[in-house]
């Protein structure tokens, strides 16, 4: 029977504590409990296994456990493992192909801080990449580069990369083969594949050359770091020694580097291949409509779906979604994919739900009204049983020369000419001298004894145009400056002081519209002069 000291799990437990998420996640999967929830929760499950252990003696499980947190990084050796660890990973499992157990003794050469290859389960474990539709892993070109914990120093490894002959001729011939940095941290989990990542301080030189690689992606969006291309740094000779020198610091993780040779898929590429894959097809999409349309509880009305890219604001060239997305709004294949290229999130830019490549589909419905309407249109009206039909109104009605809209109705319009006898009278009035002129409009609507025409009688010159929902205050002349109607006033006092003059008011003649005079005795009027005042109609 085991002693009380063998299988005390208090001195385990406080170990537990010290781990971080990635390595409790490590041992939970090992011993075949949940991932999920906060550190604490994990803590506490190992902790809960460690005393299960205890108290019901199982000396194997728990020397298991116990070695598990001593050493998160590395299997126990010599201990069986768990039955879910059993089935992924047995002793010289050759389930799965690894192209990282390949003999570099001809193509590479480690250097003084190399770490070789998994080949008898000795080494590190070869991280597993996530797949990217841009880039496919051909083969290594190079051992795994071990990068080990440094926090508070600062560290260099070096490596020697010598290409083989197949592989140099087809580096030189094939632009879409290109040899790429790839990294991640570590622990990694044997379950699932990993993402990429570097150090965060981190220099890579190639013959000397420093790459000038972005390292570190989107901030707090882990998968967003692309792998660094370093295919115009080597040497494509055969046998040539290419020298790697990664220098790194400060970092609290273990990370493992290799080099790939990749084949690189362009964006045209992966556009094409979306054309002849699986589509949405028109009826789909109108039976999913009109089943949306029947629902009592919402009141389905025609609603506007526009045909511009939400990343890049142009009309959309082929339209695609999210399988699992349930709006009918699309973005421009090109457009969303040389996004991913730069950064690969792999969001929807509509409703942000996951868009991966595999889950991308052209949208026959969309496709079709992208077809059907000229370019210029960038909105249509979609009804709830399924019909479109091109927007209204949505661009401005064109205007005229005056800046008018040309469909105004005619019936808004109306064209005034002068009279000649109001035109006769307009230019004897500008004749006078300066003195005698008109006085301003306060002092002409004084005067009792003048009368406005009625304006219907009123026509001004064919080339204007007067709008009747204008208020009447913007048909008058603009007010004169205070100066000079003081000069008038002055001007229209001293007229009136000189002798023989009177007030000559002018009458309309109410049988053709003209106007006539009363006569005057003043010995300076004449027949067709007007010498003191006159009201013009307004």
């Amino acid at each position: 029977m085991a002693s009380a000291g063998a299988l005390n799990p208090e001195t385990v437990s406080a170990k537990v504590k010290t781990l971080m998420n990635n390595q409790l996640k490590t041992i939970l999967k090992k011993e075949s409990l949940p991932v999920s929830g906060a550190k604490a929760a994990m803590q506490s499950r190992v902790i809960n296994k460690l005393y299960s252990y205890g108290n019901n003696n199982d000396i194997e499980g728990f020397s298991r456990l116990r070695s598990l947190v001593n050493n998160p990084d590395l299997d126990p050796a010599g201990l069986s493992p768990s039955p879910s660890t059993a089935r992924m990973y047995p002793n010289n499992s050759t389930s799965a192909p690894n192209h990282y157990q390949h003999s570099f003794s001809s193509s590479t050469r480690p250097g003084s801080h190399n770490t070789a290859p998994n080949v008898n389960g000795t080494g590190p474990r070869p991280p597993q990449f996530k797949a990217s539709p841009f880039f496919s892993i051909l083969e290594p070109l190079s051992p795994l580069l071990d990068c080990k914990v440094r926090d508070q120093t600062r560290d260099t490894v070096n490596l020697v990369i010598s290409l083989r002959t197949d592989i140099a001729e087809r580096l030189s011939a094939d632009s879409s083969t290109r040899a790429m940095i790839y990294c991640a941290s570590d622990p990694m989990s044997p379950f699932s594949k990993v993402d990429i990542e570097f150090p965060y301080q981190l220099e890579i030189k190639i013959n000397q050359d420093e790459v000038k690689s972005n390292f570190r992606g989107l901030k707090n969006k882990p998968g967003t770091t692309r792998p660094a291309d370093i295919t115009t740094m080597l040497r494509p000779k055969s046998g040539y020694d290419n020298h790697m020198e990664v220098t790194y610091a400060l970092t609290k993780k273990r990370f493992l580097m290799v080099v790939n040779l990749v084949k690189r898929h362009l964006v045209e590429e992966l556009v094409a291949k979306l054309k002849s894959g699986k589509t949405i097809v028109k009826e789909q999409v109108v039976r999913e409509m009109i089943s949306k349309s029947e629902d009592a509880e919402i009141v389905a009305t025609s609603s506007i779906m526009s045909l511009k890219c939400p990343l890049s604001t142009l009309r959309i060239d082929v339209p695609c979604r999210s399988s699992v997305c349930s709006h009918n709004q699309c973005f421009d294949a090109s457009s969303f994919l040389q996004l991913q290229e730069q950064a690969p999130t792999w969001t929807c830019p509509v409703c942000n739900k996951a868009a991966t490549y595999e889950h991308l589909q052209v949208d026959q419905y969309v496709a079709e009204i992208l077809k059907s309407t000229p370019m210029s249109v960038d909105q249509v009206t979609i009804e709830p049983n399924g019909r479109w039909s091109q927007t209204t109104g949505c661009s401005p009605s064109p205007r005229t020369s005056n800046g008018r809209n040309s469909n105004d109705g005619e019936e808004d319009l109306v064209e005034i000419r002068d009279l000649p006898r109001l035109a006769s009278v307009k230019l004897e009035v500008s004749r006078e001298p300066g003195f005698m002129r008109t006085p301003p409009i306060s002092s002409r609507e004084q005067s009792t004894s003048s009368a406005p025409l009625p304006p219907s009688s009123i026509k001004r010159s064919a080339g204007q145009v007067v709008d009747l929902t204008l208020s009447s205050d913007e048909d008058e002349d603009p007010p004169r400056g205070p100066k000079r109607q003081q000069l008038v006033h002055k001007s229209s006092s001293s007229l009136a002081r000189l002798p023989g003059l009177e007030k000559v008011p002018l009458r309309t003649n109410g049988a053709n519209g003209g106007m006539a005079r009363q006569p005057s005795s003043n010995p300076f009027a004449t027949p067709n002069h007007t010498p003191k005042e006159y009201t013009q109609p307004r």
